[in-house]
């Protein structure tokens, strides 16, 4: 038994030594300029944009990059792996699960944050579309040009799509033609039916035709989809309304009724441990899940 209990500390020394040796080997001065692409984000697509202007970049965007160039290093990796196999080690099961899922969920974050804060920025243009291209179709109608029209829409307050038509305009102004603005904002923004309306401007610009007119039937096709999503969406919630009560709130009532009726006959079926990670982390992750997988499919209104 004391052979054992040595051998073991002489492993948990040897396991802090080397945590100590790789927090040592670590410069962040040189991870912080260190400018090289990493080729994990290059496969996985994540590599920050260089091309994108630096005045748009917030602080949470400065440390994200900062943290991924740590965060996917050999040592980051080698530590957090010999500090989950520690705690599995030294203490419960349940504690390095609930550790190993924290440091998961927080690297999944970290690394698809930009698609994140993208969908989150364009959320409001579908919502916006059909009242700016109806504004753009009586400005043209009033015998004003396109660029005038693109001009109004930027001064109003249509959200991210003024932002974006502002962007438009700029790059016009500074020799980029106007076909390839129109089809780079089609591309950067992910709109079915801001790109329709792109390709259309385009078509005219090139062809000729009665763009205002154009416009006003690409609003109300635009305006009648989203009338048919939302049916479709509220028919979809009130089955998944069952679903979820049935999930997030019968099944821990029900469970725990089982649980203690089993407890009194046949003793502790479960240990106290797992059942406080079961209450506390399983089903409040559950409930999280399924918010959030209702919310993937609410139509942008």
């Amino acid at each position: 038994m004391i052979e054992i209990l040595r051998n073991f500390f002489i492993l948990i020394g040897d396991i802090v030594l080397s945590s100590i040796n790789l927090f040592k080997n670590i410069s962040l001065k040189n991870i912080e300029n260190d400018e090289r692409t990493n080729p994990l984000l290059d496969r996985l697509k994540l590599q920050p944009d260089t091309k994108s202007q630096h005045g748009n970049e917030t602080q949470l965007d400065k440390l994200r990059e900062n943290l991924l160039k740590i965060m996917l290093t050999r040592y980051a990796i080698a530590i957090l792996l010999i500090s989950i196999i520690s705690l599995t080690l030294l203490t419960t099961l349940e504690l390095a699960g609930i550790f190993s899922i924290i440091v998961f969920m927080t690297y999944v974050f970290i690394l698809y944050y930009p698609q994140i804060k993208e969908q989150r920025n364009y959320s409001d243009i579908t919502q916006e579309l059909p009242y700016a291209l109806r504004h753009m179709g009586i400005e043209l109608k009033s015998g004003k040009g396109l660029h005038d029209s693109l001009r109004t829409i930027k001064n109003s307050n249509y959200g991210s799509l003024s932002d974006e038509f502002n962007r438009v305009l700029e790059e016009i102004k500074f020799g980029k033609t106007t076909e390839d603005s129109l089809i780079e904002m089609a591309h950067r923004v992910k709109s079915d039916g801001l790109s329709r309306a792109i390709h259309q401007i385009i078509s005219t610009l090139r062809v000729g035709g009665n763009l205002s007119n154009s416009l006003n039937i690409i609003a109300k096709d635009i305006t009648f989809d989203m009338h048919i999503k939302l049916k479709e969406y509220s028919q979809k919630l009130n089955s998944f309304i069952l679903i979820y009560t049935f999930i997030a709130i019968l099944t821990p009532v029900i469970s725990l009724i089982m649980l203690m009726a089993g407890s009194t006959v046949m003793g502790d079926v479960i240990s106290a441990n797992l059942l406080f990670v079961i209450y506390t982390l399983f089903f409040p992750m559950i409930v999280m899940f399924m918010g959030a997988f209702i919310k993937k499919f609410e139509p942008k209104i």
